[in-house]
């Protein structure tokens, strides 16, 4: 501390990693994924978390759709 009775800001930076570390919702993995978990049942028997189904289809239809580009894509090459 300093001589003055001030705070320095190691020591206020120290103080808020202390308060911040333990605190799920400050850090971001397990924000992001439980908000891509769902909603209804976010835990499977196994213990592990489930993805919601709309992300599941989102992300099946985005491959179809760049299959289907890279295979008209290479085939109008030949």
């Amino acid at each position: 501390m300093d001589t003055h009775g001030y705070t320095s800001t190691e020591e206020v930076r120290q103080a808020l990693r202390k308060i911040y570390h333990g605190d799920t919702e400050s850090s971001l993995p397990p924000v992001i994924l439980e908000s891509l978990s769902d909603e209804l049942r976010p835990i499977d028997q196994k213990g592990r978390r489930r993805l919601r189904p709309l992300i599941v289809l989102s992300f099946l239809l985005l491959c179809a759709l760049v299959g289907v580009f890279v295979v008209f894509s290479v085939g109008a090459r030949r």
